[in-house]
């Protein structure tokens, strides 16, 4: 939650009402749906092999959205959210392990172009970038590793939505975004274990994130 409360404080700075007409700033609430849209494979000891794979997940977050004009806008998003994340051995008759979940916190700073700003619905297109804040994994069950960890990354976001106006300073927003990246995995020994051969890997992770929120407008 400090990343949310870092962020919103960052836009209250940065918001500079004199540049913008009539819309000025929107702030939303968000339920967000996370897909990590990834899987990849760990070496674990000389001979297992693990395959990790991450499913989809709810979180939440806020955004703020500050207006340059009628049509250009710069949004500011924070989601978390914690996918599950499934660890199977790869080898003949080799079994499942259960995980934490792997708690992802996605930051996006996009530049927005609306179509119609003062419309009764206004559809937006957007790109920008991305920073992802990544947890660590729990891994239960297993002789080797007792963690996955997952260094933070930065990439591209592509973004497109539109809010629904239902009065003068309330709407309903849809948003959808993808972030491509290539993330650092690591696996970490089970305490007493030889050390893991091959541990470091980069994995491939394409957040696709939808969100519905409720927004003010100001």
């Amino acid at each position: 939650m400090k990343w949310m409360r870092i962020a919103l404080v960052l836009t209250c700075v940065f918001a500079v009402p004199i540049f913008a007409a009539d819309r000025t700033l929107d702030l939303t609430g968000w339920a967000a749906w996370v897909d990590p849209n990834s899987s990849n494979t760990f070496t674990s000891g000389p001979t297992q092999q693990l395959k990790v794979d991450f499913n989809g997940r709810l979180g939440y977050g806020i955004g703020a959205n500050i207006f340059f004009g009628h049509h250009l806008s710069t949004a500011f998003d924070v989601v978390q959210v914690r996918p599950k994340a499934a660890v199977r051995s790869r080898a003949v008759g080799g079994g499942s392990f259960d995980t934490s979940g792997t708690r992802m916190t996605p930051l996006t700073g996009v530049l927005q172009w609306h179509f119609a700003p003062h419309g009764v619905i206004d559809p937006y297109v957007g790109a920008g970038v991305a920073y992802v804040l990544f947890d660590k994994t729990e891994v239960f069950g297993n002789v080797d590793i007792s963690q996955i960890n997952f260094k933070d990354d930065a990439g591209l976001a592509l973004n497109a939505g539109l809010s629904l106006r239902i009065s003068r300073h309330l709407a309903l927003t849809a948003d959808g975004k993808y972030v491509p990246l290539k993330a650092a995995g690591n696996a970490v020994n089970t305490p007493g274990r030889l050390p893991i051969v091959a541990t470091v890997v980069r994995v491939k992770i394409n957040p696709v994130i939808f969100s519905g929120g409720l927004t003010l407008r100001f």
